[in-house]
């Protein structure tokens, strides 16, 4: 049966868009997370999550 509706219908390219656009919104997170100079932004959030005070780092 999923072939007969397979076979029947034109809108196949929409799955090729679907998984085109989520490799591609994949590779965009992969490059924003690796970007240059990101390591330390990471490094900061991280050792703020762990202090005492406010959400931001405030007292």
């Amino acid at each position: 049966m999923k072939n007969f509706v397979l076979s029947q219908t034109d809108y196949l390219v929409f799955p090729l868009i679907a998984v085109v656009l989520f490799f591609a919104f994949f590779v965009a997170m992969l490059v924003w997370v690796y970007r240059p100079g990101s390591k330390a932004t990471y490094a900061d959030r991280s050792r703020r999550a762990l202090e005492d005070g406010l959400p931001g780092g405030e007292r």
